[in-house]
């Protein structure tokens, strides 16, 4: 019989959050999920609150003492509450080194002080910057932008933890991901935000030459991902991805064809921070039986 286990997940109504939220439930756990709705939405779990194992908080993972009373009635913390998105973080740097850096300060603090407590770290693919070919785990990190900076900041935190007291932290950094609950407008995604454009024959607006490429993954191999995280050995790091990038400009034009749609590709302006190149190898995560299910380009 499989063991039930009390799982916290910080961000759970984000987009990958809730996703995350519903996979645990449906697998019989017990969920926590805390939320300030810096990114998230009500929409994304209110479909949640009929599960009698789901419990969610109105709280800020910088508010110690709260997300202290949380994590210890649970036996895992997802830890993916963060300032995402690139184009904030270069307006608001202080703001996002704040939120990721002690956010995640906080939780490791909580894993220390009680042992039982283990931890996922949600990083980011954006760690890797500038690189030509697939990023692996081993490859050199080069943040472009403040959000980049501060998941470089926090993963050696986590991996300083685990070195120096002992603290159960894995890391995993997920490449782009699509699909459901996605916002597409403002810091949305590029997948969702060209959908929604494209549904009202809107211009799809590309910033640079388009010919950038990104490593998107489904939402649900990205949660298969996060699940699979727990068999890592503390300190552990790991990608989660397709293996395959796509430029944006081809992206725009694959969702025209398919909206059937009278939008057209406008371009503008590079958008500072941008890395050029996103693809992952996970060879590292398929050692554990992880297959990708779900091509952009299928």
């Amino acid at each position: 019989m499989k063991k039930i286990r009390k799982y916290l997940v910080t961000g759970g109504a984000g987009f990958i959050g809730s996703h995350l939220c519903k996979r645990l439930l449906d697998e019989g756990h017990h969920v926590t999920c805390v939320d300030n709705f810096y990114n998230g939405s009500l929409n994304n779990i209110r479909g949640l609150f009929n599960n009698k194992d789901f419990y969610f908080v109105e709280a800020d993972i910088l508010n110690f003492d709260k997300i202290k009373e949380l994590a210890s009635k649970c036996d895992h913390v997802f830890h993916l509450a963060a300032q995402i998105h690139v184009e904030k973080s270069i307006i608001r740097p202080d703001e996002t080194l704040k939120i990721n850096l002690e956010g995640t300060k906080n939780l490791l603090e909580i894993c220390t002080q009680n042992k039982n407590i283990s931890m996922t770290l949600a990083s980011s693919a954006e760690v890797y910057g500038e690189f030509s070919g697939a990023h692996s785990e081993d490859s050199p990190l080069n943040p472009q932008s403040p959000y980049a900076a501060s998941k470089v900041a926090a993963e050696p935190l986590c991996t300083a933890y685990n070195h120096t007291y002992g603290s159960n932290v894995r890391i995993i950094r997920n490449f782009n991901t699509f699909g459901p609950r996605q916002k597409s407008s403002g810091y949305g995604s590029v997948i969702s935000i060209f959908c929604r454009r494209a549904l009202d024959n809107k211009p799809l607006i590309v910033y640079g030459d388009g010919n950038q490429t990104r490593d998107y993954q489904y939402i649900d191999d990205a949660i298969e991902g996060y699940i699979l995280s727990e068999k890592l050995s503390p300190g552990e790091i790991i990608n989660t991805g397709f293996g395959e990038d796509c430029k944006i400009v081809d992206i725009g034009k694959m969702i025209i064809e398919i909206a059937n749609s009278d939008s057209r590709i406008v371009f503008s302006d590079p958008r500072p921070g941008e890395v050029r190149e996103l693809r992952s190898n996970i060879n590292k995560i398929r050692s554990f039986g992880f297959v990708p299910k779900y091509s952009l380009k299928a």
